[in-house]
């Protein structure tokens, strides 16, 4: 089985994937985005997609939903499963250049929270992965990310504070491509 899904491996949705890999034969393909696998997946029959009900994508109006019903007769739903996310967290930059948010548009509840709470008003843009997030918010200098609390301790600095964290439980759910034949 061949598994696409969301990379690197230090996504949620590889380590979900990899979490079915049952065999040597077995494998995953990481991409930079959902929305990437979904462009290829006619080259992609007879292998599995892994999406978590959480998928929104950072370019358009379209997420989990949106791909279930509008593939509901090119894939088969083989396996839906729950796992906790990694860790999450919430950090704020104190050496920010800019006061704006970089984050992956299915973490947008958290950051919303937090700043009702503080009662901040700051655009937030959005990314394909947390990886990027992180990426984004350390190149440019912004406020605020929210990223796996494992990248996190591999670069923390005194300037990057963490704020919240956040472990919720996600649904995952697997599909096969269908053949030609099977449509």
């Amino acid at each position: 089985m061949i598994i696409h899904t969301l990379g690197p491996d230090s996504t949620d949705s590889y380590a979900a994937a990899q979490s079915l890999i049952s065999s040597e034969e077995d494998d995953i393909v990481g991409y930079p985005s959902f929305d990437a696998i979904i462009h290829q997946l006619e080259q992609l029959k007879g292998d599995c997609v892994l999406f978590p009900v959480a998928f929104q994508s950072a370019r358009k109006a379209y997420g989990w939903k949106e791909f279930n019903y509008d593939y509901w007769d090119k894939v088969e739903l083989m396996h839906v499963f729950s796992k906790k996310t990694k860790p999450m967290v919430l950090i704020e930059n104190s050496r920010r250049t800019e006061d704006r948010a970089m984050i992956h548009p299915a973490t947008t509840i958290f950051l919303e929270k937090y700043l009702s709470r503080t009662q901040e008003t700051i655009p937030i843009t959005f990314t394909d992965s947390k990886v990027k997030a992180w990426t984004a918010f350390q190149k440019k200098g912004l406020k605020y990310t929210i990223i796996s609390e494992d990248v996190y301790e591999e670069e923390k600095n005194s300037y990057y504070q963490l704020v919240e964290r956040y472990e919720p439980e996600m649904v995952w759910c697997l599909y096969k491509i269908k053949q030609n034949e099977e449509m």
